[in-house]
């Protein structure tokens, strides 16, 4: 539907409302007892008159005894008993019985008239004067016994059209009320006079009506949470839904459609269920509208006015039973002083979408317009300042719930907004990504070309430094061994040996640093063999006991009998225990000990490394697992290498498919375990595996 169309749809309605609305004004203003039924209905609106806190026989109020009798009251209806704010249900107890002279015109046309619903016990009769001068009463409706006092069983108590007696010109309408289920009793409606067929259709539009409005605004709410998974804005539409589906229920029960359905449902029972439809719209109404205009952050106002609906809902559908009939509509006047501060935040929150969002503008005025004007309904209907008929007071919340749909126009706008920031973040990030890509690229190339330029240099350097490195050693051995003749002072036989050690431990850095580079480059391969890894250990101490005497520092070798090969690389898994025994050796304290343990698990072997030295704190872990890392010890520093052997241990691990762990406490020692994984065991054919 366009917007022209929309706009020129609520103009038309509106219009027919007024008319409705007009047309009622005027036989309301008739007063003439020379009725012409051709122009319309008349409405019963004066000439009653009552008898207050009195049940009197129909019969003693026939012609002008109607209205002389002993405590007659000449009024006009409607005629409420009882305030609109109170604080019992009592205010509105009590018994009357109405009376009102009707002259019928001549001829074959029937008559009916309508009376709308009574809050009551209601007896309605008929009483006319026969020949004989005796009366002859019609009892029309009847929905329950009248009691002396006390609480009443009450019926159906919507009236329907009632049919007068057919051929009978004058009579007295005499209607007989008890209340004592609502907090306001008395005849709450004009009764209205017409053809019986023109009443008759009038009945069944009022009965078509409701029915067309229910289904539809179920429709509305179903349609709703459809479309909100299928968009994925399911909050906003689920509020929608849930107004939809609660003026859906106060339409059902408002208008009487209940009985249709239900004719024995308790008249108790609906006024709970159309109070707490009441309840529920006003807490959906405001969700709906805060979502819509202004959704962030909650504020007090929100969890006060949630917190009232949600507590006034409870009380309605599971206490409310448990209290006299009608206690509920004790709730109706405090509960329109909720409207207060509900209107009060839906102005705010159009003025903040109007300033913030103009092109938003019209959407906000067009649902507070809605709300506003269904809340000033809902106060006028309650204090009786107007008196619309049920078709149309009835129509009016699916007028507002169409103009709430509209509202729906602001949320696709805000998703259209902000679907199109996000592209256009999106877009700024590509370019972000594409241009990070790119120096990513260079990055790499870079990398590789200094990688290959570090190949190239270890490749050359290396063989720069073995060399001279071979020289020094060779001739150095010789000059120590004194095979030409003797050097002389026994001073330089001591400097060829410091020359030498001086020169391996060069040679073997080499080495390890070109390990470690060849492994990195993938271009380092295992020679997988059978290793007994406990004959390797031995070869380790053995080549390490002299270094650790001379620190007085004890070895130490445990091992479980029948410990599986471990399919790998000699050299290097004895290098690897080179590496962490002369550790353990060098940082260890005066007379301490180094201990390696081997054990055999379910999912592997372990081999640990133990040392009761000085220990590594446990920020300095991660360093000494780094190249050339070293932790913050002086001592350390002092005995430290270049950080190359602890790193380069590690690495030779994950070629073995295993894990180098450390635990160790500054001040306590260091244990290093090594953990080979059972795919790289191999037991002899007379052992089994664990």
């Amino acid at each position: 539907m366009t917007p022209c169309a929309k706009n020129w749809f609520f103009a038309v309605l509106l219009a027919l409302m007024g008319l409705a609305v007009s047309a009622q004004a005027r036989a309301d203003d008739h007063t003439s007892e020379e009725w012409n039924f051709a122009e319309g209905p008349y409405h019963l609106k004066d000439g009653w008159t009552v008898y207050r806190d009195q049940i009197v026989n129909p019969a003693d109020l026939l012609d002008t005894r109607c209205q002389t009798g002993a405590g007659a009251e000449a009024i006009s209806v409607p005629d409420v008993w009882g305030p609109g704010f109170t604080a019992t249900v009592a205010t509105g107890h009590g018994k009357a019985t109405y009376c009102r002279e009707i002259i019928l015109p001549e001829g074959e046309e029937a008559f009916a008239f309508y009376m709308g619903t009574l809050r009551s016990v209601s007896l309605i009769h008929a009483v006319a004067e026969n020949p004989d001068g005796t009366a002859q009463t019609w009892l029309l409706f009847k929905n329950g016994e009248l009691e002396p006092g006390g609480e009443q069983v009450v019926a159906n108590p919507a009236v329907p059209m009632i049919p007068l007696p057919h051929a009978t010109v004058k009579f007295t309408l005499v209607i007989q009320l008890s209340n004592y289920i609502h907090k306001q009793g008395g005849m709450i409606e004009v009764p209205t006079l017409d053809y019986r067929w023109r009443l008759a259709a009038a009945e069944n539009r009022a009965t078509a009506m409701p029915s067309a409005l229910v289904i539809m605004l179920l429709f509305m709410g179903s349609f709703a949470l459809i479309m909100g998974e299928s968009k994925r804005t399911t909050l906003m539409h689920r509020y929608f839904a849930f107004l939809a589906i609660a003026a859906a229920v106060r339409a059902a029960f408002v208008s009487d459609l209940v009985w249709d359905y239900f004719p024995s449902f308790d008249l108790a029972r609906k006024y709970d269920f159309e109070y707490l439809s009441l309840f529920i719209i006003a807490m959906a109404y405001y969700a709906f509208i805060s979502h819509l205009l202004r959704p962030g952050k909650r504020m007090m106002v929100d969890y006060f006015v949630y917190a009232s609906s949600g507590a006034l809902a409870i009380f309605a559908l599971f206490f409310a039973p448990f209290f006299a009939p009608g206690t509920i509509t004790l709730a109706r006047e405090p509960f329109q002083v909720l409207w207060i501060p509900i209107t009060a935040m839906v102005i705010y929150a159009v003025f903040r979408a109007t300033i913030t969002h103009p092109e938003n503008r019209r959407e906000a005025m067009i649902v507070s317009f809605a709300g506003f004007g269904y809340g000033v309904y809902e106060v006028l209907s309650a204090t009786g300042t107007i008196a619309s008929s049920m078709e149309w007071s009835q129509f009016l919340i699916f007028l507002v719930m169409m103009m709430h749909a509209q509202a729906f126009v602001v949320q696709a706008r805000r998703t259209e907004r902000e679907r199109d920031e996000l592209l256009a973040s999106l877009e700024d990030t590509n370019r972000d990504l594409q241009n990070r890509a790119l120096a990513l690229d260079l990055a790499l190339q870079e990398a590789e070309q200094a990688s290959n330029a570090k190949s190239h240099f270890l490749a050359t350097f290396s063989h720069e430094l073995r060399t001279p490195l071979n020289a020094i050693l060779g001739f150095s051995e010789l000059m120590e061994r004194e095979l030409f003749g003797k050097l002389g002072s026994p001073l330089y036989i001591d400097y060829m040996r410091d020359i030498h050690a001086s020169g391996q431990h060069l040679l073997a850095l080499v080495d390890d640093i070109l390990d470690l580079s060849r492994i990195e480059a993938g271009v380092d391969e295992l020679h997988v063999e059978r290793v007994d890894i406990s004959e390797v250990a031995d070869e380790a101490l053995k080549l390490l006991r002299l270094q650790a005497e001379q620190l007085q520092v004890s070895l130490k070798l445990e091992r479980q009998r029948g410990l599986p090969r471990v399919l790998g690389d000699r050299r290097k898994i004895r290098q690897i225990l080179m590496n962490l025994v002369t550790n353990a050796i060098k940082f260890n304290v005066e007379k301490g000990k180094v201990r390696i343990v081997m054990r055999l698990e379910d999912d592997g072997l372990y081999v640990d490394v133990s040392d009761t030295g000085l220990g590594i704190a446990e920020a300095d872990l991660p360093v000494v697992l780094k190249r050339f890392g070293q932790a913050d010890s002086e001592r350390r520093q002092k005995n430290a290498g270049v950080g190359i052997g602890l790193p380069l241990s590690e690495v030779l691990m994950r070629q073995h498919d295993g894990k180098l762990m450390v635990d160790s406490k500054l001040g306590e020692g260091t244990t290093i375990t090594l953990f080979f994984p059972k795919e790289r065991l191999a037991y002899p054919e007379h052992v089994t595996s664990a």
